[in-house]
């Protein structure tokens, strides 16, 4: 199906506007099969009747669902081990050095369909037996209500559990149920607090948590907005926290002033002890 450079605008200028994700022209193929969902969901001809029926009547859940299929919720269980190994064995431990009886506060903030944060608790639990349940304060949010509802149900399908969780945890930590999926324990899921949240909009908190899992998100931001949300995440952080990204990504074009650190053959980024609010 052959589509107009203005339906291509047309959608990825909402998806910014919402969301802060960049479309630029020569990426609008990427939004191919999210229209093609659309023209399906909404029993449309082809695009162009689609474009006509988001221009002239567009719905608030209509603009939910868009969203929902522009967010890219691609994710798994252990997502390049590196970071889970970084916070299990060396950052955890650290943070434990410094307050041994002390809240460890946590956030994924585009947890997607909670693989993440699961993995993140394995992790801890497997590496950090000195860990209390009640010292993880964990918090994962994410734009798309479709990936949160998941991420509350805790429910995998046997594809899901095989992409790169190991079967000794999987045992471990989800039962199986009678459909042959997957649920976390709740000695797992109940430890998560999952809301909705817009990194582009949303009221972030100021010193509060000591790591936050922002990986593999601000790739789709433009200049100015990674800017601002790296400063508002530096923010969010307390001095001394954390701040853990995607492979390959980096501080390159923001003006936000973190410290570097190397730890289990990854850089993370670390707010100086001695910091001030830096102005977003």
């Amino acid at each position: 199906m052959t589509i107009d450079n203005k339906i291509y605008k047309f959608f990825a200028d909402i998806v910014f506007k919402k969301t802060g994700i960049y479309y630029p022209e020569k990426d609008y193929y990427r939004l191919d099969s999210r229209i093609n969902r659309l023209v399906s969901n909404f029993d449309c001809a082809n695009a162009e009747e689609l474009y006509t029926l988001y221009t002239q009547n567009m719905t608030p859940a209509m603009e939910t669902l868009l969203i929902d299929l522009c967010t890219n919720n691609e994710t798994y269980f252990f997502r390049d081990n590196k970071p889970f190994d970084a916070i299990s064995k060396n950052i955890v431990p650290s943070l434990l050095e410094s307050n041994p009886n002390g809240m460890i506060n946590i956030w994924s903030c585009a947890s997607s369909t909670g693989q993440e944060p699961l993995s993140v608790l394995m992790s801890i639990k497997e590496n950090c037996p000195q860990v209390k349940d009640h010292q993880i304060v964990f918090e994962a949010s994410d734009i798309s209500t479709q990936a949160l509802e998941k991420c509350r149900k805790g429910n995998y399908t046997n594809l899901e559990v095989q992409r790169g969780l190991p079967i000794t945890l999987l045992m471990k930590y989800f039962d199986n149920e009678e459909d042959g999926t997957w649920t976390a324990k709740p000695e797992l899921h109940k430890r998560v607090t999952y809301k909705s949240f817009n990194l582009l909009t949303g009221a972030y908190p100021v010193n509060k948590f000591d790591v936050i899992f922002c990986r593999n998100v601000l790739i789709y931001q433009d200049k100015e907005n990674k800017d601002m949300i790296m400063h508002k995440l530096y923010n969010a952080l307390k001095p001394g926290g954390y701040l853990i990204m995607g492979a390959g990504e980096s501080m390159i074009g923001t003006t936000v002033t973190f410290e570097q650190e190397s730890l289990s053959n990854m850089m993370v980024f670390v707010k100086p002890k001695h910091s001030i609010k830096q102005a977003a």
